[in-house]
């Protein structure tokens, strides 16, 4: 365990999995709460008003809903809805009613939210709440939209009705509500949908939004997207156009830059840095106008700022909620209102998405790839004790660069609590622009067990992070954000005087699917350097259930070799000759060479039976270093009882591989015994059977040594 956490390896963890941050939040079906009826009925006028009137009622069925339901929150923008009337009441399973009074219902200090607490809320009870709100100023005028998603509770009647002037026809997408025929009043037209109960509550980390797959309901008096765009374009006419002094500020920032390129993202940096009011609609239009000083084109373009990758039918301005600027000439997008995105790159939750061009109506796509690499290099003293000191510089660059400093300064001049400030003071900054290293040092708990050494922990590795980002579910039913990855570590382990190295993991290579690892470890005079390198490339910001089951093996295989430990000894003096060999001590002859589909692995645990304590054991060779060939060979195993455990004798096995009929042909392996009794063993190719003391195998002659050869080391299942 580390003895703390240091704060830049937090940062790194929230840079890598930013893209990860997008939950499914409450997809899972709460039956503590009952929703017996729940009716919202919109009553919408030419000019996009309307009248809101919502009935909730519901009962508290379990323990976990009195925490959580014996509030009720309304939602409202206080700059465009007025809140005209709530009224609210615990009904008991007798009947009688308690009435919420008025200072039970008051508004969250900076939040359009107004909360109902219930006085006496017990199990059995219902909590009824009946409010009115007057929307008054419409996104556009003359228009209406919503999206309707329902809690993920148990529903017994719930129902949306809009009421609409009849000249406004209104425009549908629902999945999981079920149109109900509704009588029209004159002049008006009803609509009205019942919502049918969630099948699949199932919550994921990284999922996409329930408006990519889940159940909601979507309506729009636009009957398509260029119509939306047609609006929102009349809306903000000649808001863009570049005031005197806002020409001269251009031209200044501007016109000493060498090319287009350049004074894009100069002004962009501007703007985001410089204008500290409005919004992403104000800073894409200041934007925007200083461009067109400089003879620059762009165009406005609308995109979803959160975790939703797919646009309703029913054109809506609920999804399309963030505004950004595309520049044609140089087919690049840019978000002025991103503070900590350095101009030029994108936030993570804004790649691979369509985003319609305000312009010219029509969509296009945000890129799914943005250079950005991590690399972390640690320098790790080892102790004798097992305690360890490091080193290291973790290294950001590209689109990572801008939000970790942004995060580092805001921690470090935010003096937020004790802790944070003791884990920061070790913590230096250096480079600028798109590359930032953070240089840190802190130290961890013991890596050494007893005659091995971990070659990774998750205190400075980005490796790790980046792969616990892609397997922070395993079971997956929903489509899930994968952002590309560029990952590296490397991490020199030093040794003290008195320990030194007996044997070192195979190199491992694991190539599929959009996914390339591969791991080094190359022996040094006082350690070892270890050298990993994750990337992932998708094709698409988001993957579905099937590529989360088809990464499963590779990232197995992955964190097998993340979690591999290198062999140490004690620095003893001894050094056998030929004639005092561990072979020739023990005396063991080589195995019978066996007859294809003979007893070769009998054989083998006879001569296991016959080796004392604290030595080693061997087995059939077979290719061990790819997982396809488990799968296409049979399996031998051999159950070793004695081995390095000292007094407590303890039992293990190994699962080796061997091809079919290819038993008299193969040689035989040796399972080193530093940590047999733990999960790992070492696996040697040699040609004739071979047993030794605990701490002889790197002592065999130079003669002998001369066949072995490692092919793999991991953890056996």
């Amino acid at each position: 365990m580390t003895s703390r956490y240091c704060a830049l390896f937090i940062l790194t963890i929230v840079t890598l999995l930013a893209p990860f941050g997008h939950a499914r939040a409450g997809t899972d079906i709460d039956s503590s709460a009952i929703v017996e009826r729940h009716v919202r009925h919109y009553v919408v006028e030419q000019d996009g008003t309307y009248r809101l009137a919502v009935d909730d009622v519901r009962t508290i069925a379990g323990l976990r809903a009195l925490r959580d339901q014996g509030r009720f929150a309304i939602r409202y923008d206080r700059a465009q809805d007025d809140l005209v009337s709530v009224d609210a009441y615990t009904q008991k399973p007798g009947g009688r009613r308690i009435p919420v009074p008025q200072d039970a219902i008051h508004d969250q200090q900076g939040a359009h939210t107004r909360t109902v607490v219930f006085p006496d809320a017990a199990l059995g009870d219902q909590l009824v709440v009946h409010y009115v709100i007057r929307h008054r100023i419409p996104p556009l005028s003359g228009h209406f939209e919503d999206v309707a998603v329902m809690p993920f509770q148990f529903h017994r009647n719930t129902t949306v009705i809009y009421d609409m002037p009849s000249t406004l026809p209104l425009h549908a997408d629902a999945v999981g509500f079920v149109p109900i025929p509704a009588d029209s009043p004159p002049g008006r037209r009803r609509y009205q949908w019942r919502y049918v109960n969630e099948g699949d509550g199932h919550g994921e980390a990284g999922a996409v939004s329930v408006l990519d797959d889940g159940h909601r309901l979507a309506v729009s008096t636009f009957a398509d997207y260029p119509a939306l765009a047609a609006a929102v374009r009349g809306a903000a006419a000649g808001k863009a156009l570049p005031s005197p002094a806002i020409a001269a500020l251009a031209h200044r920032l501007a016109d000493e830059l060498p090319d287009t390129r350049a004074r894009v993202l100069a002004l962009s940096d501007w703007v985001r840095n410089d204008v500290r009011h409005g919004g992403d609609k104000d800073h894409t239009t200041q934007l925007q106008a200083m461009l067109a000083a400089v003879g620059i084109d762009s165009t406005p373009a609308l995109v979803n700022g959160g975790n939703a990758y797919r646009l309703p039918d029913a054109p809506v301005l609920a999804v399309l909620d963030h505004m950004i600027l595309y520049v044609p000439a140089l087919d690049l997008f840019v978000d002025p209102a991103a503070a900590s995105v350095q101009a030029g790159y994108l936030p993570p939750a804004l790649l691979g998405k369509p985003v319609l061009l305000l312009r010219s109506g029509t969509f296009a796509m945000t890129p799914v790839l943005q250079p950005q690499k991590v690399r972390a290099v640690a320098t790790v003293d080892v102790g004798r004790d097992g305690h360890v000191g490091f080193d290291v510089d973790r290294t950001m660059s590209g689109a990572l660069a801008e939000p970790l400093r942004a995060m580092a300064h805001d921690v470090a001049a935010g003096g937020r609590e004790h802790a944070a400030r003791t884990n920061l003071r070790d913590v230096k900054q250096g480079g600028a622009g798109d590359t930032l290293t953070l240089s840190g040092t802190d130290n961890v708990g013991a890596l050494r067990t007893g005659r091995t050494l971990a070659t990774n922990h998750r205190t400075w590795s980005v490796v790790e992070a980046a792969v616990t980002g892609l397997t922070q579910a395993r079971d997956r039913r929903h489509d899930f954000v994968c952002p590309a990855i560029d990952a590296e570590d490397e991490t020199r382990l030093r040794l003290p005087p008195g320990l030194r190295l007996t044997s070192l993991p195979a190199p491992t290579s694991v190539i599929t699917g959009g996914i390339f690892y591969r791991a080094t470890y190359m022996r040094e005079s006082d350690g070892v350097l270890v050298k990993r390198r994750l990337t992932f490339r998708h094709g698409r910001a988001t993957c579905s259930p099937i590529d989360a089951r088809a990464m499963q093996p590779a990232l197995e295989r992955i964190r097998r070799d993340l979690r591999s430990r290198v062999a140490i000894a004690t620095d003893a003096k001894i050094k056998p000759g030929r004639s005092d060999s561990a072979i020739t001590r023990k005396r063991l002859p080589p195995p019978a060479r066996a007859q294809p589909g003979h007893g070769l692995v009998r054989e083998l645990e006879a001569q296991v039976d016959a080796i004392p304590p604290r030595t080693i054991a061997a087995g059939p060779a077979g290719d061990l270093d790819e997982a396809a060939a488990f799968e296409k060979a049979g399996r031998v195993r051999m159950r070793i009882d004695r081995h390095v455990a000292g007094p407590q004798l303890a039992s293990g096995h190994v699962q080796q591989a061997i091809g079919q009929q290819r038993a008299a042909d193969a040689r035989t392996v040796a399972i080193g015994p530093h940590e047999a009794e733990h999960e790992r063993a070492e696996v040697v190719e040699l040609g004739q059977f071979v047993a030794a003391e605990a701490d002889d195998l790197a002592r065999l002659h130079r003669d002998e040594q001369r066949a072995v050869r490692v092919v793999q080391r991991g953890t056996q299942p």
